[in-house]
């Protein structure tokens, strides 16, 4: 069985496959190995970007799926910001160091903005920097024209 010593005194490459072997497996015993991945501190994904399924993924799906930071993406829409904008804050404090453009976390984010403020009637304007966020810009979006 693995222990969080054990983990940290494997290669990159060898947390990788346990990682990806634990989301392929699930269940409360892959959770848990995940979980000791996470105590080590080291990385244990390389820099690839994020697969749909990846609890990293499913994490930003809820941070952004949720009523009330749909209605702060709403708002930051309806001030000509980007609605990631208000977002990127908590799925930076949600996921921690695996949030980041090193897995393209902050490009999967964008995305994902993106197509729950399609499902609400929005479409897309141009890109801003953000102000206090990981992502460095990010698309601004305005309610779509009746037509």
């Amino acid at each position: 069985m693995y222990t969080v010593e054990k983990l940290k005194a494997m290669t990159l490459e060898q947390r990788a496959q346990i990682y990806k072997n634990c989301l392929r497996k699930g269940g409360p015993e892959a959770e848990a190995i995940i979980q000791m991945l996470k105590a080590t501190g080291m990385p244990y994904q390389k820099d690839s970007s994020l697969a749909h399924g990846d609890p990293a993924y499913r994490a930003m799906e809820v941070v952004i799926n949720n009523p009330e930071n749909v209605e702060k993406m709403l708002d930051a829409a309806a001030k000509g910001r980007p609605p990631l904008e208000a977002v990127d804050p908590l799925i930076k404090a949600k996921l921690g160091k695996d949030y980041g453009p090193h897995n393209e976390g902050t490009v999967t984010a964008g995305y994902l903005v993106g197509q729950k403020m399609y499902a609400l009637g929005y479409e897309k304007t141009r890109a801003l920097p953000l102000v206090g966020c990981v992502a460095k810009t990010a698309a601004t979006f305005r309610k779509r024209k009746a037509a």
